[in-house]
């Protein structure tokens, strides 16, 4: 039938889990820096040309702050969906993430959308197409892919970010 254990067998079971955990405050800071990140965030190796260049921080400083304003718009729930643009949300992202020096997953861009899943997908196949992306199989987890920008694209985005000159995205009446 049942084995019953005696009390101090129990006990031994339960204190053999006992393991007393004594941080500091810093290791306990870098742990919880380490589970905030995202978790799509695999370092990739900058190229010299990505590093220490002042016009292309300048345009990952006004990409970052138009994927904040898209994140704070996202929340007003009754226009939220009114101003959709998966293509170029996927885009800013995958130019800030590269200038990070962070590799970028298809379900990261597909995140970075703010879009469903099939309609993200849907895009970026279009990108890829349009040889504005390029994807690279994980050498290490080969179901896994990774994208990044061309250089033309990353040339055009920072372009596009540092232009001022907005007349021609003018309305027409």
């Amino acid at each position: 039938m049942f084995d019953l254990q005696s009390n101090a067998e129990l006990t031994d079971q339960m204190h053999t889990f006992d393991v007393p955990i004594k941080l500091t405050r810093a290791q306990l800071e870098k742990m919880l820096r380490a589970v905030e990140t995202d978790v799509n965030d695999v370092k990739a190796q900058p190229s010299p040309a990505e590093t220490g260049n002042a016009l292309t921080a300048m345009a990952v400083k006004k990409a970052k702050e138009l994927i904040a304003i898209t994140k704070r718009r996202s929340r007003l729930a009754s226009v939220a969906n009114l101003f959709a643009d998966p293509a170029w949300f996927i885009l800013l992202d995958l130019f800030v993430r590269q200038h990070s020096g962070l590799q970028t997953s298809v379900s990261s861009a597909c995140h970075a959308s703010f879009s469903p899943v099939t309609t993200a997908l849907r895009h970026l196949a279009i990108l890829t197409e349009r040889k504005i992306i390029e994807r690279e199989y994980d050498p290490v987890d080969q179901r896994r892919i990774f994208l990044r920008l061309t250089e033309e694209a990353i040339a055009e985005i920072q372009h596009t970010l540092l232009t001022d000159d907005f007349s021609d995205m003018a309305i027409a009446s």
